[in-house]
């Protein structure tokens, strides 16, 4: 388990609001795009089709037959885009890709926007306006990287009010003034908001993370717990049963346990629990699901691995566990119950015929590996 210092910087937020720990933020990130997706698949056909029906205002407002066709295509080419999009969105799974690709929607959508707004014949500045704000508040919507979404809504605010500037829409300098001071004001707000609601969804996932990591481990040897080791068998035997791979489960006991308590206090009890775990971890491998049952008795779930193999992992464990001095202990020995999933096995099968074995070995004698019930 790790310490306190470790956790925090982990979690710890940069000042662009997202982890410092760059593999905690990617998890994060694809944590993020998948609930996001589901979102931002339809608001992405739906902003292409709404897009899109604005040309029945065109006919009614436009009469020059050349730029209307020109905003037909111009409306026609973002729907296209849109429902591409959409099926592009379906298929993305890399993180980076996705923010760059939603930055790019938007920066796409933001130009076919701006060159539509100086086509019209009588266009009403003020009315242009609103028509970024809208634009602005889609930007703001779609979930995006902070940075990415405070580079898209410079950019529009710049070339909406770098292309007016000059032209005969703008009515007076006061109008163009009043509106920038509002669009200014605008984006500030969406920025500080969003840049508050991306701190406080790290904070959240930070904090659901550790709960999981809590409710999952032993608090006290940082290995996972009884509770995860239930769910941890029954998916592994669904997996071994769907696969045809081989399954191994040991269950293992420190001998004597209760006098090392009596004679040392609970605190070297508790010492003599945490090295024997990490003397188990140097022997096993990542893939190897090692637990706390409860007290002194522990469990190792062995994927793809035959009765054998287990029982060469469980008489090195036993050899490695006998040769370690924890002081002020000294040596300690364990009592190994082992055995393989079998046709029929279910979790409950399996774990009983290994405790069995287990207690088997130390009513023999203690520190010795059983496999097969006399």
């Amino acid at each position: 388990m790790g310490s306190y210092r470790e956790k925090t910087s982990k979690a710890r937020l940069s000042v662009l609001g997202e982890f410092t720990d760059r593999e905690f933020e990617k998890e994060y990130a694809y944590y993020q795009i998948k609930y996001s997706i589901k979102f931002v698949r339809p608001a992405v056909l739906l902003l292409g089709v709404l897009y899109f029906l604005f040309i029945i205002a065109d006919f009614l407002l436009i009469s020059d037959g050349r730029v209307l066709n020109v905003l037909l295509l111009n409306r026609v080419l973002f729907l296209i885009i849109s429902i591409l999009f959409n099926f592009w969105l379906k298929s993305s799974s890399r993180y980076g890709n996705y923010y760059l690709s939603v930055t790019a929607y938007e920066a796409v959508g933001a130009a076919f926007l701006l060159s539509v707004l100086y086509r019209y014949e009588t266009p009403v500045f003020l009315i242009q306006s609103l028509h970024v704000l809208l634009l602005l508040l889609v930007i703001y919507i779609l979930p995006n990287r902070w940075l990415y979404m405070v580079m898209v809504m410079s950019a529009v605010g710049f070339s909406f009010y770098l292309l007016s500037f000059g032209t005969d829409i703008v009515g007076s300098v006061r109008e163009f003034t009043a509106s920038i001071v509002h669009t200014v004001l605008v984006m500030v707000l969406l920025t500080v908001s969003s840049y508050r609601l991306n701190r406080y969804r790290r904070i959240q996932y930070a904090n659901s993370k550790e709960l999981e990591r809590l409710s999952s481990r032993d608090a006290l040897t940082g290995i996972y717990n009884r509770y995860r080791f239930e769910e941890e068998l029954h998916r592994a035997i669904v997996n071994a049963n769907r696969y045809g791979t081989g399954l191994s489960l040991i269950m293992f006991d420190i001998d004597n346990f209760k006098a090392i308590n009596d004679n040392y206090g609970h605190l070297v009890g508790d010492k003599v629990l945490v090295e024997f775990t990490e003397i188990v971890k140097t022997e096993i491998r990542e893939c190897d699901f090692f637990c706390r049952w409860g007290g002194e008795e522990f469990a190792l779930i062995l994927s793809d691995t035959d009765k054998e193999a287990a029982a060469r992992l469980a008489n090195r464990l036993r050899a490695r566990v006998c040769s370690s001095y924890i002081n002020p202990v000294g040596q300690v020995t364990c009592s190994f119950g082992i055995d393989s999933l079998r046709t029929g096995d279910d979790s409950k099968s399996l774990f009983q015929r290994v405790d069995r074995l287990m207690y088997l070995a130390k009513e023999s004698g203690k520190d010795q590996v059983i496999s097969t019930l006399k």
